[in-house]
């Protein structure tokens, strides 16, 4: 009987020994920074062309996508380069497995 159990429970934890070197993986992200030098831009509406959705950026310029790993597409609207304000400007991003993709725009404010 003893024999029948160790039999039994040697495997059990042998398979429950195995996960214990596995890391939780990372989410995948795309953050937006939308900045005038050191400042951050809120309220600048910020689309994923791919998967159409849409935030605005927070009080310090940022806005975060969680997404699956892929090449995309950000749409920034309102963005000033100098010149007229564009109605929108396009941004390609690659997004890998478990990392964070960092996208940088520059909203020029003096140039309003």
């Amino acid at each position: 009987m003893i024999r029948r159990l160790a039999i039994f429970l040697i495997p059990l934890t042998l398979l429950a020994c195995s996960d214990l070197g596995e890391k939780p993986s990372s989410p995948t992200l795309i953050i937006v920074k939308v900045h005038w030098q050191d400042q951050g831009v809120p309220n600048i509406p910020v689309v994923l062309v791919q998967t159409r959705d849409s935030v605005q950026t927070d009080s310090t310029g940022l806005a975060t996508f969680s997404v699956s790993p892929g090449n995309y597409t950000v749409r920034a609207f309102g963005i000033n380069r100098g010149g007229p304000v564009l109605v929108h400007i396009d941004f390609d991003v690659e997004a890998r497995k478990g990392e964070t993709a960092y996208v940088d725009i520059i909203d020029c404010l003096p140039c309003l």
